[in-house]
């Protein structure tokens, strides 16, 4: 049995593409406010809150090296990530990205209602599921209205919906 290979996920070519980070430790040397503590606190928080196996861990860097970018434009917002870092690090006397995955759910259940909690929470969200390696890891193909739609291009065949009515 042969794999299918997976679609080619494309962004709008007039966004900018994905940042490139140096491997290992030496990618927080491009972050503007986050120390290396609450950068690698903050990766392992995206990771269980949003945990994909086949995501290499870059992506999930890239998320925090947007969220370094909204703290370096909102104080109030780099105020919030430090606090989320300070709550999941107080809750256990092993700091939380030593944990095991077990012990951070459960640390991150203990301050979900909390708005540093939810401040992480949604921005990993917004950021983590609009990166482009995520899109090809998914077999979503993203943007098509520069490439013609996606009628034309093998989305047209649901053949299990009757076919409309002439003229719509």
């Amino acid at each position: 049995m042969t794999e299918t290979p997976m679609p080619t996920a494309y962004k709008d070519p007039k966004l900018p593409p994905p940042v490139e980070l140096p491997e290992g430790p030496d990618w927080v040397g491009v972050l503007k406010v986050f120390d290396a503590h609450v950068a690698e606190t903050l990766v392992v928080a995206a990771r269980t809150l949003y945990p994909h196996q086949d995501l290499p861990e870059r992506v999930y860097r890239r998320t925090v090296v947007a969220f370094d970018g909204l703290a370096a434009k909102m104080p109030a917002v780099a105020q919030g990530f430090a606090e989320f870092v300070d709550l999941v690090d107080g809750a256990m006397p092993v700091p939380f990205r030593e944990l095991s995955e077990s012990y951070r759910v459960n640390g991150l259940k203990a301050i979900e209602g909390t708005a540093a909690f939810r401040l992480v929470q949604r921005t990993t969200v917004r950021f983590l599921y609009d990166d482009i390696e995520v899109w090809q890891a998914f077999g979503y193909e993203g943007a098509s209205a520069h490439l013609g739609g996606y009628v034309d291009r093998g989305f047209n065949d649901l053949d299990w919906l009757p076919e409309p009515p002439p003229g719509i």
